[in-house]
């Protein structure tokens, strides 16, 4: 009995070992979101000319940016793929996360300004998710 609960007490201690170190190594590996960004049919006059930037972020729960896809020049709708090579914050990364879109001809993240265009989706993703589709649909002013 008491050798059955000895096993028993190694083996949770071992699942629980796995789950914790064993968890975001395998976010990190199979880490796969791929899907659509399109633009609100008003948005089409207000698409920034050449040399601009369409960004999509993944952040996790909390809004950290884990990931980033950076297409130059995109046409609509653009198709993206973020992979374990998109990831520049992977220790943060969780299973559900947010996406969003931005395009800009600065470059710079996390700072709107006048022209740039942005899109978010609303509900959390899984980490390894297809036909994902985010609309741009706010102009900034």
């Amino acid at each position: 009995m008491v050798k059955r609960s000895l096993w028993l007490a190694l083996l949770v201690t071992a699942g629980l070992l796995a789950w914790r170190f064993g968890l975001p190594v395998a976010l990190k590996y199979f880490f796969r979101v791929s899907g659509t960004v399109t633009i609100a049919p008003g948005l089409i006059q207000a698409l920034p000319g050449s040399n601009s930037m369409l960004f999509v972020i993944a952040r996790n729960g909390g809004g950290v940016p884990v990931a980033v896809k950076k297409i130059i020049n995109p046409v609509f709708p653009a198709r993206f793929e973020m992979t374990s090579s998109s990831l520049i914050m992977p220790d943060l990364l969780t299973r559900r996360i947010y996406l969003e879109a931005l395009v800009n001809t600065h470059g710079q993240l996390g700072t709107l300004r006048r022209g740039d265009l942005r899109g978010t989706r609303n509900e959390r993703v899984n980490f390894a998710s297809k036909n994902i589709e985010i609309k741009l649909d706010t102009a900034q002013k």
